[in-house]
């Protein structure tokens, strides 16, 4: 599986100038694709909008993979991610059809890559032109 991370023009606004949006998509075209379009690239921005929130969701993954925690329930704007030693599973709260499907259900290694390269891509100057690749088992 590939993800593409990049910025996108939001536009110009008075006050603060030109905008910016880190945007988050699916390059695959396998039967995959859909899942991870749903439950990991349209919920990057609820649950981390800068690098703080991606090195606190890491550090969760990383005291469950230690043993530190049992588990661990994390995320934002909707979205939470129920983090144990088996798999992260994503819930999308505004749709009970998003909750605790199968198809939620990534590998803490998965998680992992992803929040790296997101951060990457939020640690860029806004409005680089810079694609950040990560590519998925």
């Amino acid at each position: 599986m590939k993800l593409k991370f990049y910025h996108q023009p939001g536009g110009t606004y008075p006050v603060v100038g030109q905008r910016f949006h880190a945007v988050a998509e699916v390059v695959s075209t396998d039967e995959e694709a859909s899942r991870y379009e749903l439950y990991v690239c349209s919920v990057l921005s609820a649950i981390a909008q800068i690098p703080k929130d991606c090195d606190r969701l890491l550090t969760a993954i990383e005291s469950v993979e230690t043993g530190e925690q049992e588990s661990v329930s994390d995320g934002g704007n909707d979205v939470l991610l129920n983090i144990d030693a088996s798999a992260v599973q994503v819930d999308i709260l505004v749709n009970d059809d998003w909750v605790g499907q199968p198809e939620g259900r990534f590998t803490l290694q998965e998680w992992r890559k992803v929040l790296e390269g997101w951060k990457y891509l939020l640690e860029l100057p806004k409005g680089s032109a810079q694609v950040v690749m990560v590519e998925l088992p």
